[in-house]
């Protein structure tokens, strides 16, 4: 159960450090702050460093945090409403969410295949928090995703990626839509 997500892992940081070594000098750094949507929504913020292999293809390592629910894979016994819906309270709160509070820390290696459309996928470790904001678990996870960029220099990009963190008896997941800027 544990080598399906620790071969791909191993064999993307492997590539990595070899791809890394031979860049000469061609990296890009991207930065990019969007929304999280998992069981409700929150921030998303995302930094990663880039070896450019060639034109089309960068290999790197990423981190950041997004808004992540914990939740179990059962199905719960019983369920009962507690509290207000809705305000401006819950709506300010939200852009916070997923920075201070349910969160998942994440910090892996990534690949990106293409130029102005990409395809970009992640493995790595994700950190999970509750609405405290205290660490309830740590697992493996994954992301792929599509976005679109400029070309040059400073490079504005849109992305839309899904994030997961799962083993047997829990998973957590996110869509996450953001904007960024590439530095080549």
């Amino acid at each position: 159960m544990r080598f399906r997500t620790v071969v791909p892992f191993l064999s993307l940081l492997l590539v990595t450090t070899a791809a890394s070594a031979r860049a000469e000098g061609s990296w890009a750094l991207g930065l990019s702050a969007g929304a999280s949507v998992s069981t409700r929504h929150g921030s998303a913020l995302d930094a990663r460093l880039l070896a450019r292999v060639n034109p089309a293809l960068g290999i790197g390592f990423e981190t950041g945090v997004a808004y992540m629910n914990d939740e179990s894979l059962q199905p719960p016994v019983v369920t009962i409403p507690v509290g207000l819906g809705g305000g401006i309270g819950t709506t300010l709160n939200s852009l916070t969410d997923g920075i201070t509070r349910n969160r998942g820390y994440y910090l892996g290696p990534v690949v990106r295949v293409g130029t102005t459309l990409y395809g970009v996928a992640s493995a790595g470790r994700y950190e999970l928090s509750d609405n405290a904001g205290e660490k309830i678990a740590s697992r493996w996870g994954a992301s792929f995703g599509v976005g679109l960029a400029a070309r040059g220099r400073f490079a504005p990009s849109a992305e839309l990626r899904y994030r997961w963190a799962g083993e047997e008896a829990r998973s957590a997941s996110a869509w996450l839509v953001s904007l960024g800027l590439h530095i080549q």
